[in-house]
């Protein structure tokens, strides 16, 4: 039995030793910052406010952070508590309301940001959510309104936010509740970008036009060259023709209608763009008086690679409006459009063509087929020269409310599109239209 005390003897004798020589190492000194020579001190320095509360409590260590530190509101609340290791955040650090709640915490190593971060509201209510790894967000960051629903949600990798669900596009300057915007497109260095927006306050249809630069983009103003009510700006890939619709009158043979939607093209010259020019009339159709929309009406132009001209206008054998090709030639005019029945079938309202940069996929909107709601987007791939039977773009891009306007960043990183399913509406009544992204390698396409 005696065998069996001794180890706990022993246990207890060595615990006793540590404490006792814990109790006796020597005492930090305490001072205020004003009575030290702060780059060189080792101790406490502890501050109060005029009313007696404390104020600060820090350690240093020659004159670095070192441990514990606290900071209090005027009325004794703790506001803030943080651990240093050689002047650097090491371990847990939190900051606290004015009532005493929660305000912050996230962990840090090497002052590097690590792990769980999150903040919450004054009631309590947790505001965000996001992980650190090496002072760069990773993962999902969850972004919540007071009453604890979900307000935000973003991806990171690496510290860089991924655009992997579609997201407003400069929400507030280029998309913005009370206007439509739509159809956005990009000069080839990603510079420049126009857009249509319809103005809630004049009711005008206009292209504008924003610059992008290191503080990001300018407050977007109506392009030079748009003065009637003009859309679908698109430049070609080499950044030499720059095309758009409009209902102007056509040159020296006006059209009796003032919604005859007509294709126009500017060549660059030096920094400027020409004068706008309507195409031909291999082309571009006028509007007579006993037209019924979309008779004679050509919108939504672009251009591939090889400057081939891609619009839309109503179909040769319905009343719906088709997909139309037309082959540049040697001059620089066009041959005479092709229907292109697949991936239109003169059934469907297909409008605003769109290429992937290889000019294998051709993205469009269309108006009820079958598993879709309302205006969808689709797509359509070349195969042996001919476009296939389109596909629904699914969820990762289409909505329950009305989605269309397709088109890419110079680079193919990003797929735009404009949709009404904010919700908001003018002062008609009416939803309103917005511009959104999504990085292309989210949009789940299938074979």
């Amino acid at each position: 039995m005696t065998s069996n005390i001794r180890p706990f003897i022993f246990l207890f004798l060595l615990v006793f030793t540590i404490s006792a020589e814990a109790q006796i190492q020597t005492a930090l000194p305490i001072s205020k910052e004003s009575e030290t020579d702060i780059r060189s001190y080792s101790g406490i320095i502890s501050e109060q406010y005029a009313n007696g509360s404390p104020s600060l409590w820090k350690t240093l260590k020659n004159g670095k952070a070192e441990g514990l530190w606290l900071e209090w509101y005027l009325d004794g609340t703790l506001r803030y508590r943080a651990n240093w290791k050689n002047s650097m955040g090491e371990g847990k650090w939190e900051y606290f309301h004015p009532n005493g709640k929660l305000r912050s915490e996230s962990f840090y190593m090497e002052d590097r940001a690590f792990g769980i971060s999150r903040s919450y509201y004054e009631n309590g209510q947790l505001q965000s959510d996001v992980t650190y790894a090496n002072d760069e967000k990773v993962g999902v960051e969850y972004v919540y309104k007071t009453d604890g629903t979900l307000q935000d949600r973003r991806r990171y990798e690496n510290g860089i936010e991924v655009i992997d669900q579609a997201q407003l596009f400069e929400q507030g300057k280029i998309s913005t509740n009370q206007n439509n915007e739509w159809g956005i497109n990009f000069t080839p260095d990603g510079n420049t970008a126009y857009f249509t927006r319809r103005d809630v306050t004049t009711n005008q249809k206009r292209i504008y036009v924003t610059t992008k630069n290191e503080k990001g983009w300018s407050e977007p103003k109506i392009a030079p060259f748009s003065a009637s009510e003009d859309e679908s700006a698109f430049i070609n890939s080499q950044g030499t023709k720059l095309f758009f619709a409009s209902c102007r009158p056509l040159l020296n043979n006006n059209s009796s209608k003032n919604t005859d939607m007509n294709i126009w093209v500017m060549n660059k010259q030096g920094n400027e763009w020409s004068i706008p020019q309507p195409l031909s009339d291999t082309i571009n159709k006028l509007m007579k008086a006993d037209n019924v929309w979309p008779e004679n009406y050509e919108a939504g132009p672009i251009t591939d690679k090889e400057g081939n001209l891609y619009y839309w206008t109503k179909g040769a054998y319905s009343k719906a409006t088709n997909l139309f090709y037309a082959e540049l030639k040697s001059d620089g005019t066009f041959e005479k459009p092709t229907e292109l029945i697949e991936p239109s079938d003169n059934t469907f309202f297909d409008s605003a063509p769109c290429l992937s940069s290889d000019g294998n996929l051709l993205f469009f909107a269309s108006d009820n087929r079958p598993n879709s709601w309302g205006t969808d987007l689709f797509y359509s791939k070349k195969v042996n020269g001919k476009w296939s039977k389109p596909k629904n773009m699914s969820i990762a891009i289409n909505s329950y409310s009305d989605d269309s306007f397709p088109s890419f960043s110079p680079d193919g990183k990003y797929f735009f599109f404009s949709s009404n399913r904010a919700g908001n509406k003018d002062t008609s009544g009416e939803l309103t239209w917005d511009l959104y992204y999504i990085e292309t390698r989210f949009l789940m396409l299938k074979n």
